[in-house]
């Protein structure tokens, strides 16, 4: 059985042998899920809600989490997508397909006047988060439990072991275009990158 995956860490059928719960933590150490089983074809979800700022409870049949190509973790009173889960490369695709349906929802929830640019800031998360799940983000002081924060007009990635920080600008179309071509992401220890389209990489 392939593995499906989650916008978090790959997760298998086999993740559960010998326990009957597995929490799924995003690369900022947020605890985004937590998946309990006690028969292994009743799953219940407990999914942690942005929107509501509240744990939902979600009862999911085997079916949907192991077998298909992708199932949507919906919120129960806002009827929102709050994540999704399958295979990996299906995942990945969908992202693509769907980057115009993800900013809709971040001008529904208002963050349309949060963000300098909606559209940019979304790839840009995207694209971060692609590199944290290839294990290509981390510090040099040997530490890959970066912190995230959000900004309207950038990221600040925070190492909490050396205090080092990175920040991604995510204003503009060069700005994307930089970050995507971008791979790799490691930190300097007790240093600061910046990544600016209109200033070279690694300058303050």
């Amino acid at each position: 059985m392939d593995a499906p995956a989650i916008i978090a860490p790959t997760i298998s059928f086999f993740a559960f042998s010998g326990q009957n719960s597995l929490t799924l933590l995003c690369t900022c150490g947020y605890k985004k899920l937590t998946i309990h089983t006690g028969d292994r074809r009743n799953y219940l979800l407990k999914v942690s809600c942005m929107i509501c700022d509240e744990i939902h409870n979600l009862n999911w049949r085997h079916t949907q989490l192991w077998q298909n190509e992708i199932s949507a973790i919906i919120c129960p009173a806002t009827r929102q997508d709050l994540g999704y889960i399958g295979r990996k490369e299906r995942l990945e695709e969908y992202i693509v397909e769907n980057s115009r349906n993800m900013e809709s929802v971040l001008n529904d929830l208002g963050f349309d006047d949060y963000f300098a640019n909606p559209s940019v800031m979304v790839q840009v998360l995207a694209h971060l988060h692609k590199i944290a799940d290839d294990g290509q983000l981390y510090c040099l002081c040997g530490n890959q439990d970066i912190q995230v924060d959000v900004f309207p007009e950038k990221l600040e990635l925070h190492c909490p072991n050396c205090n080092s920080l990175s920040i991604i600008y995510a204003e503009s179309r060069e700005d994307l275009e930089l970050i995507r071509n971008i791979r790799v992401i490691a930190m300097t220890e007790k240093g600061f990158t910046s990544f600016n389209a209109h200033k070279i990489p690694g300058e303050g």
